[in-house]
């Protein structure tokens, strides 16, 4: 009797573990529902966007390529990601983190980071 006892929480605990895991895969594939959504809107955004700009300047894919590639080096790799790179301080020339507003070294102000279309 004591072992049917046992057995039958560790069943309960088994469930509840199973469905957890349930709701969690279900959010889960919500999430990745609303990213791909996401990802198509300025997939369609961006190829608009270039479509007008070429049409209107003498910019081509090559010159928007190569401007691409200099984007993703800035921050020293080659990864197809923007991020924001340290700051350099201009009072002392030491790396800041990015988001940080004064040096931790000297305390001059940095200068605000690089975030996309805020450059």
């Amino acid at each position: 009797m004591l072992w049917d006892l046992l057995q039958q929480r560790q069943i309960g605990q088994a469930r509840q573990a199973a469905n957890q895991a349930e709701d969690a895969a279900s959010r889960i594939g919500s999430d990745m529902a609303e990213l791909e959504r996401v990802v198509e809107s300025l997939t369609l955004t961006c190829q608009a966007m270039w479509e007008l700009l070429r049409e209107q300047t003498h910019i081509t894919d090559e010159m928007l390529l190569a401007r691409m590639q200099e984007v993703d080096l800035r921050d020293g790799r080659r990864d197809g990601k923007v991020s924001n790179a340290a700051s350099v301080c201009p009072g002392c020339s030491r790396p800041n983190k990015a988001r940080r507003e004064v040096c931790l070294y000297c305390g001059a102000a940095l200068p605000p980071p690089q975030h996309l279309f805020g450059q």
